[in-house]
Formats: C-alpha cells, sequence, structure tokens
C-alpha cells in the first residue's frame, strides 16, 4: 500500500512502481516505524520512502551522493530517513545498521565502476574501513531485537544486497 502510495506521489511509470514494491530496501525503510511502534508510522514511513525515492533520482542524486563530508559516520547519508518520534530505540538502532549495511555493500560493489568514473567513494578514498564497519553495524542487530525486521532482511543478506536491489 504504502509503495503504491509513494509511486502514484512520484508520478511513476508502471515499470518504476513495480521496481519500487519489489525492492527490499525499500520495504524494510517502510516497515521499520511500524516495528519501532511509532506514533505515526504510516505518516513517517511514506515520508521516509519519499527520501528514498528523491534520493535516486536524477537530478536530485547528485545532491544525495556520499561525500567526504560524510565520512565520520557510516549513517551520516541516512539522516534523512532516520526521525522515529517514540519509537523503540533498539529496533530502531537494528533497522538503521541493516540499512547502513545495504548502504555499505552498495559502496563496496560500486568501488571499480566509482574509480572509473572518480565518483567519490569512502572505500576507495581509504576514509572508511569495510571490515570494521560492518562489525560495528552488526553488532546493532541481534536477532533477538524485532525479529520481525530479520524476516524482511538478515545480516547476512543486508551485506550481499546494495540500496536500490
Amino acid at each position: 500500500m504504502l509503495a503504491e502510495t509513494t509511486a502514484e506521489a512520484f508520478r511513476m511509470d508502471a515499470r518504476e512502481g513495480r521496481k519500487l514494491a519489489g525492492s527490499r530496501t525499500a520495504r524494510l525503510i517502510g516497515s521499520l516505524p511500524f516495528a519501532a511502534g511509532c506514533p505515526q508510522a504510516e505518516r513517517l514511513a511514506l515520508a521516509h520512502l519519499g527520501n528514498f525515492v528523491l534520493a535516486s533520482r536524477d537530478p536530485a542524486r547528485a545532491i544525495f551522493d556520499h561525500k567526504p563530508t560524510d565520512d565520520s559516520d557510516p549513517l551520516t547519508r541516512l539522516q534523512c530517513i532516520s526521525d522515529f518520534p517514540g519509537g523503540e530505540q533498539a529496533i530502531i538502532r537494528k533497522g538503521m545498521a541493516l540499512l547502513g549495511l545495504i548502504m555499505c555493500s552498495g559502496y563496496r560493489h560500486d568501488r571499480s565502476k566509482d574509480a572509473e568514473s572518480n565518483t567519490y567513494n569512502p572505500l576507495n578514498s581509504g576514509a572508511w574501513d569495510l571490515s570494521r564497519i560492518e562489525e560495528v553495524l552488526g553488532s546493532e542487530t541481534s536477532s533477538s531485537i524485532a525479529p520481525e525486521l530479520d524476516d524482511l532482511m538478515t545480516v547476512e543478506e543486508a551485506i550481499e544486497s546494495w540500496w536500490e536491489g
């Protein structure tokens, strides 16, 4: 339902709408406010999905791309989708850690392409130690916290996924 509403609001064609509805990352983003028990879960989920779509579309994509100023914290680029008023903090940390792992996986996946196109990538620049970041983010993803999130995406799946997949 939220994917359909988002697709309609962004005037996506049928192919784009199916891609959004099938995106495991989008499902995780849309599910997190509900899993965390946020009072305005539907509103938050729709707003976060809207930011997800906006950041994925030209010309806005370049504004959301990773920049050296984002290097200090692996979750900096996710700030636009990290507001969960009234939500359970442990569940939010787990969901954001999974999203961070997905994002890092995308950087790993794009290393060669980014090097060829001279696109900034914190792994190529040496700013990030991927194994250390995966260790830190992975420590926030206990299966005893919000197991319903594991049904959407496990840590192992997040590490092998990528942002728009």
